[in-house]
């Protein structure tokens, strides 16, 4: 029976390690393109289509606030890998808002852009 548990568990580092390995390999040849990442649209009415790119504040601040908490996390788990660490609310709030802002501002950015395209 110990066998099977660690034949199981080399099965899932190498299977979780080669998926790992796959996307830093594709990120690092540029098979996963990361040019972008952080820009948003807004409306743009001088643009061909409607639509003009800059960089995202909410983009940013959400991918931040979610790295840290993914880093957080897995320092958890590596502290003690025998049960899943415990998110205290404080934790989820700040996630929870981070995402809320960051929809807050796609909503605000299509519905204000439109209103300000009606003005005009």
């Amino acid at each position: 029976m110990r066998f099977l548990v660690t034949m199981a568990y080399w099965e899932v580092v190498v299977l979780v390690g080669g998926l790992f390995g796959i996307v830093f390999w594709k990120l690092f040849t540029g098979g996963i393109p990361l040019k972008g990442l952080l820009d948003g649209d807004v409306r743009d009415p001088n643009s061909a289509d409607g639509f003009s790119t800059q960089a995202s504040v909410g983009r940013t601040q959400s991918l931040t606030v979610t790295l840290f908490l993914a880093l957080w996390y897995l320092l958890q788990v590596i502290h003690n890998p025998r049960e899943f660490p415990r998110l205290s609310d404080t934790l989820m709030g700040a996630l929870a808002g981070s995402q809320a802002l960051y929809l807050a501002g796609k909503a605000g950015a299509m519905f204000l852009g439109r209103l300000r395209n009606l003005l005009k």
